[in-house]
C-alpha cells in the first residue's frame, strides 16, 4: 500500500535510478556542471550549490568580509549553467509527461534559478557594504543571521523533497517559507523605526532593504517549487 506521505516523483521518469550518492550531499562547492547527468540529479545539486553559497554569504555579513565572493560568483554561474542543461534535458522529454505534468516540471529548474539570482543581488549588496565602509546595527545583523540560518534550513528542505518526496516535509518547506517573509517584513519594520530613532545611517537602508526585498522573493520562489512539487501526484494521476 502507497504511504500518503509520500508524492510521486515525475523525474524518475526519466532517471529510474537515482544516482544513490546523490542523496549523500553535503556539500556541492567542488560538483562540476556536468550534461550527463539527470534532471533530478541535477536540481539537487543546484540545491547543494545554493546551501554552501548561503553560508558564504552569512559568513561574510558576519565577519564583515566578502573573502568568498570569487566562489560566490562561481556557484551562481554554475547553478545558472545547470539550469540551462536541466530544462534542456526535460524538454528532450517532454512527451514522456504529458502536457499538463511537463508544464510544472519544466519550471522547476528555473525558479531555483531564480533564487541564485536573489542571492546574486544579496552578495551584491554586501560587496558594497564592505566596499564603501558602510555600517549595519548589532540588531540588524542579528535580523540578517537569522534570515540566513532559517533560508538555509528551508533549502536544504527543498533539497530533501526532491529526494523523498514526503508531503509532511512539503508541508515543513510551507511553513519555513511563510516565516522567511514574515522576518523579511518584520526586519523592515525594525529598520524604519531605527532609522527613525536616528540609529541607522541612510546609506545602509537602502542596502539593507534591498537584502530583505531579496528574502522576500526568495520565500516566494521556495514557495512556488514546493507547490509545484505537491501539485505532481494530481498532474500524474
Amino acid at each position: 500500500m502507497k504511504d500518503k506521505n509520500y508524492v510521486w516523483n515525475p523525474l524518475r521518469l526519466l532517471s529510474p535510478m537515482l544516482n544513490s550518492e546523490i542523496g549523500k550531499l553535503d556539500e556541492a562547492v567542488d560538483i562540476p556542471v556536468d550534461a550527463s547527468k539527470s534532471p533530478d540529479e541535477i536540481l539537487v545539486i543546484m540545491f547543494g550549490k545554493l546551501i554552501e553559497l548561503t553560508k558564504f554569504i552569512s559568513v561574510g555579513f558576519k565577519s564583515e568580509s566578502d573573502s568568498k565572493a570569487d566562489l560566490c560568483d562561481r556557484l551562481i554561474l554554475e547553478i545558472e549553467q545547470l539550469e540551462v542543461v536541466s530544462t534542456s534535458e526535460l524538454v528532450k522529454g517532454s512527451e514522456t509527461f504529458g502536457q499538463n505534468l511537463f508544464s510544472t516540471v519544466v519550471r522547476l529548474p528555473s525558479r531555483v534559478e531564480r533564487i541564485a539570482v536573489m542571492f546574486e543581488h544579496i552578495l551584491k549588496c554586501l560587496k558594497i557594504k564592505i566596499r564603501e565602509g558602510i555600517p549595519f546595527s548589532d540588531k540588524a545583523l542579528g535580523e540578517l543571521d537569522e534570515l540566513f540560518t532559517v533560508t538555509t534550513e528551508l533549502l536544504k528542505n527543498l533539497r530533501d523533497s526532491l529526494l523523498t518526496c514526503n508531503s509532511v516535509i512539503l508541508d515543513h518547506i510551507k511553513a519555513q517559507s511563510v516565516k522567511v517573509s514574515e522576518l523579511a517584513e518584520e526586519a523592515r519594520f525594525n529598520h524604519w523605526e531605527r532609522l527613525e530613532k536616528g540609529f541607522c545611517s541612510p546609506n545602509a537602508s537602502t542596502i539593507y532593504l534591498k537584502i530583505l526585498d531579496s528574502f522576500k522573493q526568495i520565500a516566494e520562489y521556495s514557495t512556488k517549487i514546493t507547490n509545484a512539487i505537491c501539485s505532481l501526484e494530481d498532474l500524474s494521476s
